[in-house]
């Protein structure tokens, strides 16, 4: 499910899928984390049309386009442009929020 790098991408008819484990995770711990993720973004976001769940050691992202997912971008770059962006976004954002727990629990 995950690739040997941790960072899943996907897409199935209109929903987009990003999965990310921290890289000290085997590839089965990191399917059992993203699995978790899964079970909890169905409890917690319901039917909504996007969520992130953001677990200890792993990450999960999911989007529904109702007029489905466009296969080319509108700059005209190819998806390994967008994927790049994706996973910088999702790289800053989770530094981000764990130098926040630090900066709390310290403080």
């Amino acid at each position: 499910m995950v690739s040997g790098n941790g960072f899943y991408a996907t897409s199935f008819e209109s929903v987009y899928v990003l999965a990310q484990c921290e890289g000290s995770l085997s590839n089965g711990d990191c399917g059992v984390c993203v699995k978790s993720a899964v079970q909890k973004a169905k409890v917690e976001c319901g039917n909504s049309i996007s969520g992130q769940v953001y677990l200890n050691k792993c990450y999960i992202s999911y989007t529904y386009y109702p007029n489905g997912i466009s296969k080319k971008s509108p700059s005209g770059g190819g998806s390994g442009q967008n994927l790049g962006k994706t996973l910088a976004i999702v790289v800053g954002g989770a530094a981000t929020v764990g130098f926040g727990v630090i900066f709390f629990h310290v403080y």
